[in-house]
């Protein structure tokens, strides 16, 4: 098993007014180094050992975003959900830390006011399945306002082979699109949008170490992992705390998700 505590380390990767003014220009970024060899190491450690018992953390936190909640079959595109519930030591790592620090920056906030919560993605070789184009605040509750940012961390180098992030420059500066889920299936987890003309997206490979950032309305995919490497992925959204609206948004596709999932546990 993993030991309880991550490495002792330090590094901390600076952030200049100029990618500051990327990411607000083009609603992403990325950073060649964010952590060190011997955190992804144990990092790895810990995803493989949540992945190895399928756990999540809080019931129903492990599941594979590309098929029908419950249904068996091959690893997809598989997640579990606040692995640092399971795993406390996760949120004292320098990726938490800097990614927090970094963050802060690029939203123009103080560190102290942004809350966190993290997710793992696998995509296994030879048959991960696309991640499909979207926004990440169509999975939020549209009853809040949100000043948010997430961080994506591979632990194996990340490229267009096997499944790196590619992004629509500026689209974090429109509205959140309509979504449906995968498959028109409501049981299914992942949502899909028309982004439109993707002509001028940009494929961001990440080695195994940097990060990239992104606005949560940034249009972004992954393709499909049909090389011989997983692509393990450690990302984490940071925001400040949500603002209730004086009235909610619609987003019916997060209404259904919900009803498939109710009508899929077992009863009681």
């Amino acid at each position: 098993m993993t030991r309880p505590e991550p490495p002792v380390g330090r590094f901390e990767p600076e952030i200049t007014d100029a990618d500051v003014g990327f990411f607000r220009e083009y609603g992403f970024w990325s950073i060649e180094r964010i952590t060190t060899d011997e955190e992804i190491a144990w990092l790895g450690e810990v995803f493989d050992d949540l992945f190895r018992v399928r756990s999540g953390g809080l019931p129903g936190g492990y599941f594979d975003v590309a098929r029908p909640y419950g249904e068996d079959g091959p690893v997809r595109l598989a997640q579990t959900l606040f692995p640092e519930t399971r795993v406390p030591a996760l949120r004292d790592t320098l990726y938490q830390r800097n990614a927090r620090r970094i963050a802060a920056r690029l939203l123009g906030v103080d560190a102290t006011a942004l809350q966190g919560w993290g997710h793992m993605i696998l995509k296994p070789a030879g048959d991960g399945h696309e991640t499909p184009w979207h926004q990440d605040e169509a999975y939020w509750e549209p009853g809040f306002d949100y000043q948010a940012i997430a961080a994506w961390l591979p632990l194996d180098d990340a490229d267009a082979e096997n499944g790196c992030l590619w992004f629509l420059p500026g689209s974090h500066r429109g509205e959140v699109r309509p979504h449906r889920h995968l498959h028109d299936d409501p049981a299914v987890h992942a949502l899909v949008t028309d982004p439109g003309d993707v002509s001028g997206a940009v494929c961001v490979p990440v080695r195994a170490g940097g990060a990239s950032f992104h606005h949560p309305r940034t249009l972004h995919h992954a393709g499909p992992n049909h090389s011989s490497r997983r692509r393990r992925a450690y990302a984490t959204e940071l925001q400040t705390p949500p603002v209730p609206r004086a009235v909610a948004v619609e987003r019916p596709w997060i209404d259904e998700g919900k009803a498939a999932y109710a009508a899929r546990q077992p009863a009681r």
